[in-house]
């Protein structure tokens, strides 16, 4: 893989640059016979050598995440093809029900009113009644419930009593289990003692601080398998996501801000709409409304949004625009959001648990950004990338039934798919129904084993956790009712529970 080009338009690769010219011009000792070496040696303990190392890092770990399976790839692709073309669909009779242009340019009162309260938006929601999410997360299941693959020849990757009938490559219980052995009962983890004063939980932290002192990204992830603590959480984040913010980032972000200000979307109304109806309405996150609106309003204009689309089998949507005032009166195909992504509904529990890491509103903004481009746009994606939402769903079926195959076949006996309920936890990542202290724990194990396969084997563990009740009630209503409420649920408890 070239990782040349995109390291040459970075701000490290500059601080980098700008470090050797500094080194070669301050030290009296090098000459013509010795430059190699004693650069190579300097350089190697300088900090804008670290950030380059862990750039390639981070490049090499997000190459080493595409589409590998051929076997369903091109059925999966034409999939996605046909989802895509019924996110437009809809996107346009929205467009034309409510007779709104897609985009508009702002007056210069409106934008100079929207620059006033920027940091009150709440205030500039209308009536958000006659606005509808795209797509449902249900909508997204049906679809994907739908797939049927004609070449079915290898019954070992199919799931022959789940709703997932699509042949794709997810791992056995034993890869997982080596694969997220630090979860184990023999290592320490943070989330589990409620005491965060006791002796272990303090020596955490204490190498922890060294850990973010040396600013690594193999060491940050590596020390956060186990969780992190929460006064250390925000810079290991960053760190483990190469998040460093510089001057071409705040210049940036002040350049989207000026996006907002200039135009007006639909799509703005789709995520105003979704913020009010599912993060103002939880007790956790009504306080982070005006972040939010921040956050996605930038984010719906953020065309790095579309590294995305770099390899995948995903395109982004189109819209046509006539130029104004050309003589040209052809229609043009632009990319509409610019970002290329279309949101589901309660797309913006998402966003809202990072605000409790980060006060900030511009490093909250790259680190979602950072998150969503490595992680979470592929909760809805159809595709043969095992951490698609597809492949998520495929290793909850199997997870569950090759741990408890009695309990699956008792839920299948009252008419219960298991896959149902634990969709809506998958597809948000567990955001909502989690306490929140608990949601950050989940997410740290996330980011830190850089997979989203935490999320499916989490979700059946909650079913091995209530076990018994489910095996004791008699239909499937107090099947839902069981497992309706998880914020009692302790994280790290149940992912001991499901590798022990």
């Amino acid at each position: 893989m070239d990782l040349t080009n995109p390291l040459l338009n970075t701000q490290s690769y500059y601080e980098f640059l700008k470090n050797v010219q500094e080194i070669a011009s301050n030290s009296a000792d090098i000459s013509l016979i010795n430059m190699n070496d004693v650069l190579i040696n300097r350089i190697k303990n300088s900090t804008s050598s670290r950030k380059i190392t862990n750039l390639i890092f981070s490049g090499l770990e997000s190459s080493s995440n595409d589409e590998k399976n051929s076997l369903s790839g091109s059925y999966l692709t034409k999939a996605q093809t046909q989802w895509e073309k019924k996110l437009v669909k809809s996107f346009n009779l929205i467009c034309t029900e409510l007779n709104i242009p897609l985009a508009k340019k702002r007056s210069i009162v409106e934008g100079q009113e929207l620059k006033r309260i920027w940091n009150e938006l709440g205030t500039n929601v209308s009536d958000m009644k006659k606005f509808r999410p795209i797509f449902t997360t249900s909508e997204l299941l049906e679809h994907i419930l739908m797939l049927k693959c004609s070449n079915f020849s290898d019954l070992a990757l199919s799931s022959t009593t789940g709703l997932i009938n699509v042949p794709i490559s997810i791992k056995s219980f034993a890869e997982l289990k080596r694969q997220y052995e630090r979860i184990s009962l023999d290592f320490f983890q943070s989330g589990l003692d409620e005491n965060l004063n006791s002796v272990i939980e303090q020596e955490k932290h204490k190498n922890g601080v060294k850990v973010v002192e040396i600013n690594d990204v193999v060491l940050s992830k590596e020390f956060s398998k186990t969780g992190c603590t929460r006064s250390l959480r925000s810079k290991l984040w960053s760190q483990i996501l190469n998040v460093d913010i510089g001057n071409l980032d705040a210049v940036y972000y002040n350049y989207l801000k000026q996006c907002v200000f200039e135009f007006d979307f639909l799509i703005d109304s789709i995520y105003y709409k979704d913020v009010k109806t599912k993060a103002v309405n939880d007790d956790q996150l009504f306080v982070f409304e005006d972040l939010l609106y921040q956050v996605l309003l930038m984010f719906a204009r953020d065309t790095h949004v579309l590294k995305c689309f770099e390899q995948k089998s995903i395109q982004p949507p189109k819209a046509f625009i006539k130029l104004k005032n050309s003589s040209d009166l052809k229609y043009h195909q632009v990319i509409y959001p610019p970002n290329g992504f279309i949101p589901f509904d309660g797309f913006s529990m998402l966003v809202a648990p990072i605000c409790y890491v980060y006060s900030d509103p511009m490093l909250l903004y790259f680190i979602f950004r950072k998150i969503f481009i490595t992680h979470f746009y592929k909760l809805s994606i159809i595709s043969s990338d095992p951490q698609s939402i597809v492949g998520l769903c495929a290793l909850f079926e199997n997870f569950l039934q090759s741990k408890d195959p009695k309990l699956f076949f008792q839920l299948r006996k009252m008419d219960m798919q298991p896959i149902r309920i634990a969709f809506k936890w998958i597809i948000r990542a567990f955001s909502g129904y989690l306490q929140s202290a608990q949601l950050l724990e989940l997410w740290d194990r996330i980011l830190a084993f850089n997979s989203l396969e935490i999320l499916p084997i989490f979700a059946a563990g909650i079913f091995l956790y209530r076990r018994q009740s489910l095996m004791s009630v008699p239909n499937k209503l107090h099947v839902e009712s069981i497992l309706d409420d998880l914020k009692s649920v302790k994280v790290v408890t149940i992912l001991q529970l499901v590798f022990a």
